[in-house]
């Protein structure tokens, strides 16, 4: 049998991306975050809802202590996207950190985040290390054509495109990955 290139999930998230797009108005009219917090949102739980499936797949919460543990650090595995990809290699031998569509994508949750928690405009925590700030900067700029003065992104309906490819080309780099691992797996 021949692994799925998505899980099911993974193809409603796509589709739930793109009916967003369509709705979509004006690409070249200010805006696109709410656009842009939609995406990444929409992929992330999907990544949480795989997780939680892999580990109820795995056999771990059949045994009362594992079970145990598992309630204990259950809520720390998806409190951050360094976290989650540790256990995904750790416990499941899924590796994703590192590869091109996670760092594309990486950089879009740091635009998710600076929309949601700075206004548009980098956070204190995103623009206290500066080599770090350099790095999302640039990165946005290559990979939305977004620019930026000083700490505020300039948002455009321009970013909406891209955004939702970079969010699709992750989802679909994810679902590889743990179809690699586990041929046929599904959520």
């Amino acid at each position: 049998m021949s692994p799925r290139p998505l899980s099911s999930s993974g193809e409603e998230a796509i589709r739930r991306i793109s009916a967003l797009l369509e709705e979509t108005e004006d690409f070249g009219a200010p805006g696109g975050g709410n656009q842009v917090v939609a995406f990444a949102t929409i992929a992330e739980a999907h990544v949480d809802k795989t997780i939680r499936k892999l580990f109820g797949d795995s056999g771990v919460l059949e045994a009362e202590v594992s079970r145990r543990l598992y309630s204990e650090v259950q809520d720390s595995i998806h409190r951050s996207w360094d976290a989650r990809y540790k256990w995904l290699s750790q416990a499941f031998n899924v590796k994703i950190a590192g590869e091109r569509f996670e760092q594309d994508f990486s950089l879009l949750v740091e635009l998710r985040n600076s929309i949601i928690h700075g206004n548009g405009s980098l956070t204190s925590l995103q623009a206290s290390k500066v080599p770090q700030m350099i790095s999302i900067r640039a990165g946005l700029r290559r990979c939305l054509g977004l620019e930026s003065h000083g700490r505020k992104f300039l948002l455009n309906g321009a970013i909406v495109v891209p955004a939702a490819k970079i969010c699709r080309d992750y989802i679909l780099g994810f679902d590889a990955r743990v179809q690699e691992r586990f041929p046929g797996f599904d959520v």
